[in-house]
């Protein structure tokens, strides 16, 4: 076990060596708030051996790479591998990883995405309406005219700028926003909600191009506990984590006003996000329980504009690929789809050949160029031994 660092605070937290104890500690230094699994209902893992140790893949570098080269390069945490619904790899860097709770940043939005399939299924929530159907934004906001599914599909146009490496400016204000960073104290009343709704258009029309914005994920969970007239973390517990049969307690962070940070504040055992990647991968079933709608799940699969994604810088990473629902398709020949965060979490699901793969890891960089085609070239690998 890793003791709690020393000098571990709101504003180094995300940085290495911190992260290293902080990524599955959260609840101890932001506030977080429940996610319940159902006590004594978890399902358990049918394990059945298949060795990977001889796994042999095209690393960073065009190196040869093993998995055990793969974890030291991106700080893994954890890799669990289901095939067919069987447990056949799981590996930790220390036993406290497979018992606490690990952040998986931006794998948050695609849960996210997947409670708002449960909803629409149950008719409150209809994704071609416009948001203020939902949400009384003001008339000078982004998503003043735009609908729900151009929220869910990244396509709103929206004057913000992603950088993960920002040391001023809007990015930073989003940061102290969602409670993650510490504000001057003209800030200390500024909340998620209060910065969601003050961003204002970008110059493109929405809906034209893929515009990876995560305030829009934020924006999306506001809207499911609206319609849903309940918090966000119930709706995960008795929609998701407990219909999957998670054996453990989930969490996610808190702003200063108590607003969930849907875009990236997840965090639950790797067993139980095996759990969830088990459910997508069954067309939304567990056993004779339909979770969420099939119909949903493969628009997730197959769905969304090709042309939004071509037009993006985005399509780098998955030249033939797509985003739908805030779920990405690779278009790769076994049409795999997955759910990245940064720092290297993955969900990573593969139809044909029946595997599922979670990744959770503590990446001192949140983005790294080589090594996110690295790690898709090992979970190929992977599906491929099978």
């Amino acid at each position: 076990m890793i003791p709690r660092p020393n000098q571990l605070n709101l504003s180094n937290w995300r940085q290495s060596p911190y992260s290293q104890w902080s990524f599955h500690h959260v609840r101890e230094v932001i506030p977080t708030e429940n996610i319940p699994a159902a006590a004594g209902t978890a399902i358990d893992w049918p394990v059945v051996e298949h060795r990977l140790d001889q796994l042999a893949f095209e690393g960073a570098k065009a190196e040869t790479w093993s998995l055990d080269q793969l974890y030291q390069a991106t700080c893994t945490d954890a890799l669990l591998v289901a095939h067919q619904g069987k447990l056949v790899h799981e590996w930790y860097a220390h036993n406290d990883i497979s018992r606490q709770p690990h952040i998986v940043f931006s794998v948050s939005k695609s849960i996210t995405a997947t409670l708002a399939g449960v909803l629409v299924g149950q008719g409150l929530l209809d994704p071609g309406k416009p948001v203020l159907d939902y949400l009384p934004v003001p008339g000078k906001s982004a998503y003043a005219d735009c609908c729900v599914q151009q929220v869910l599909d990244m396509t709103v146009s929206l004057d913000f700028d992603e950088s993960y490496t920002a040391t001023e400016g809007k990015f930073i204000e989003y940061r102290v926003s969602t409670g993650w960073h510490p504000g001057a104290i003209d800030q200390i009343d500024l909340g998620l909600h209060d910065f969601l709704i003050s961003l204002e258009r970008g110059n493109d029309p929405h809906g034209q191009v893929f515009e990876y914005k995560s305030p829009n994920s934020d924006l999306l969970g506001w809207i499911l506990e609206t319609v849903a007239a309940e918090r966000l973390a119930n709706l995960f517990s008795k929609c998701l984590w407990q219909p999957i049969g998670a054996e453990a307690d989930a969490c996610i962070t808190l702003d200063r006003k108590g607003a969930a940070r849907s875009a990236g504040g997840f965090c639950a055992i790797p067993r139980d996000l095996l759990r969830l990647g088990e459910l997508m991968r069954n067309q939304g079933r567990v056993g004779d329980l339909q979770v969420i709608p099939a119909a949903w799940v493969q628009d997730c699969r197959e769905g969304g504009d090709p042309e939004a994604w071509r037009r993006s810088i985005s399509i780098e990473k998955f030249p033939a690929g797509s985003y739908r629902n805030q779920w990405y398709q690779t278009g790769n020949d076994h049409r795999a789809f997955c759910a990245i965060g940064i720092h290297s979490q993955w969900i990573y699901i593969d139809p044909a050949s029946e595997v599922v793969i979670v990744k959770l890891s503590c990446q001192p960089d949140p983005l790294n160029m080589q090594l996110g085609p690295a790690n898709l070239r090992a979970f190929e690998a992977i599906c491929e031994s099978f």
